[in-house]
């Protein structure tokens, strides 16, 4: 197998042990999850288990990582990523987060939230801070990142009974870029669609 290629049939083990893990954890918190049932649950053996993950806080770690893998690799794919707090940046980020939601609550109900809040800070930093020698835009970026959190947590807690386009505008109108999605005839700016 080539460096960068994943085997399909580990690829599907990891999957199945996220969702069992997130299933498991509607009933319990991680602490009480033993391997046994996690794997019993997922239908995968022991040893790939251990041959995946040290602990069962990896299998999020290393899910979330592989979410925002992915999200950048569709990020790369525009011509124009535009700025970090753009209506088109910020609308593709809260499509993007509704769909991983259920996993993202798993997380925060894990007491895991600040996994995401690191993943959202360090591909802020990585994006979009270019100039190494601008601290204020460095500080700019962390604050950004917590905002963008924050409101998510916010979002999800109301059980994303607003539309992404709204959440989008909103993060706008916190940083004045005076972007909220709207033109002067009052259509919506088009975002690529995330799609299953």
């Amino acid at each position: 197998m080539k460096k960068g290629e994943k085997n399909t049939s580990n690829v599907f083990a990891r999957e199945c042990m996220v969702s069992a893990l997130m299933l498991l954890l509607e009933e319990k918190p991680l602490s009480s999850v033993s391997v046994t049932e996690l794997t019993k649950k997922a239908g995968v053996s022991r040893m790939t288990y251990y041959r995946n993950y040290r602990s069962k806080d990896e299998i999020f770690i290393t899910y979330l990582d592989d979410i925002v893998d992915s999200y950048r690799k569709d990020v790369a794919s525009w011509e124009d990523k535009g700025n970090y707090n753009s209506y088109n940046n910020m609308l593709h980020c809260f499509q993007y987060f509704y769909k991983h939601k259920e996993f993202i609550k798993c997380l925060l109900r894990s007491g895991m939230g600040n996994l995401l809040l690191q993943a959202l800070t360090d591909y802020v930093l990585e994006t979009y801070w270019e100039d190494r020698e601008d601290t204020a835009f460095y500080y700019t970026l962390h604050a950004f990142a917590g905002s963008l959190f924050n409101l998510y947590i916010a979002w999800i807690l109301r059980s994303t009974a607003d539309p992404a386009e709204s959440m989008a505008s909103v993060i706008c109108k916190i940083y004045g870029n005076g972007d909220t999605g709207t033109e002067k005839t009052g259509v919506k700016e088009k975002a690529p669609i995330i799609s299953d």
